[in-house]
């Protein structure tokens, strides 16, 4: 098996002068490459240029010298680890990309180890952790996180059918409780006040109080209803089993069930705090 120098050899003895002269004065080959280099073009005759020098703002990315650094990401591909590189100085820690250069210009360099992501070694640990974040997808890299939508906000975004569905359903319910207010004060002396009678009278007011919780989009608007045709049912299967069941007893259970699922609607839209 070729070692990585004969590898590097044999790229710059099929490449032609001007682009092995090219590598040679870019000033961003390692220290084997360049010798590598130079030897093939002192084989074929050429005089050796001037190695180019780093300009100044690749120099300030340098850390100091006496910087012990710790390798937190490798890649082959230079874009995912220049994102990762801005992530984590958008979280305050210095990251430094060793052989970008190198492995921008040599394909054989990017075969043998790749880019590599490097920070300080005190910062290591929480480095490999944002990184892990990231590439579990964890983190977004691009966009900022959302902030939830105000109560103001989802309900002005609300569509018509749930503002007329509640409208309805407060109607419903000011009328059955108006119709049972005045039931029970003109009949008041002729009613047997026994649990099924009060039970009567208290589901049209349960039904009242949860429709107006529901025009204030209250979250205690669901358990009145819930609760309201939990009673209802049990009034009549429980308390008057032998009692016949009426079209508009079953018409009356499927509407609150309705109401039961709209409210379960608006919870999950956000409208009911």
């Amino acid at each position: 098996m070729k070692d990585e120098r004969e590898d590097i050899l044999e790229t710059y003895h099929d490449m032609s002068t001007e682009e092995l002269l090219d590598h040679w004065e870019s000033g961003t080959l390692t220290e084997l490459a360049l010798q590598t280099a130079s030897e093939e073009l002192v084989r074929r005759g050429v005089t050796l240029p001037a190695v180019k020098q780093i300009e100044d703002e690749d120099r300030a990315e340098a850390p100091p010298e006496d910087t012990v650094l710790e390798t937190v990401a490798h890649s082959y591909e230079p874009t995912e680890i220049q994102i990762l590189r801005g992530r984590l100085e958008a979280d305050g820690i210095p990251a430094f990309v060793v052989d970008d250069n190198a492995n921008r210009t040599n394909s054989v360099l990017a075969e043998h180890g790749g880019l590599r992501l490097e920070v300080a070694a005190q910062h290591a640990e929480q480095a490999k952790r944002i990184v892990a974040e990231v590439q579990s997808g964890k983190l977004a890299l691009d966009d900022a996180p959302a902030e939830a939508p105000t109560q103001e906000i989802a309900e002005a975004q609300a569509p018509n059918w749930e503002f007329l569905a509640t409208a309805a359903v407060f109607a419903f319910a000011c009328f059955e409780f108006a119709k049972t207010i005045w039931f029970a004060r003109t009949f008041n002396t002729d009613i047997e006040w026994d649990a099924v009678s009060a039970l009567a009278l208290a589901l049209p007011v349960l039904y009242f109080i949860g429709a107006l919780l529901l025009v204030f989009r209250s979250k205690w608007a669901l358990p009145c209803f819930a609760i309201h045709l939990a009673a209802n049912l049990g009034s009549t299967f429980v308390l008057t089993p032998d009692a016949p069941i009426e079209f508009n007893q079953v018409a009356g259970w499927i509407c609150t069930a309705a109401i039961v699922y709209f409210c379960v609607h608006l919870r999950r839209r956000g409208q009911l705090g």
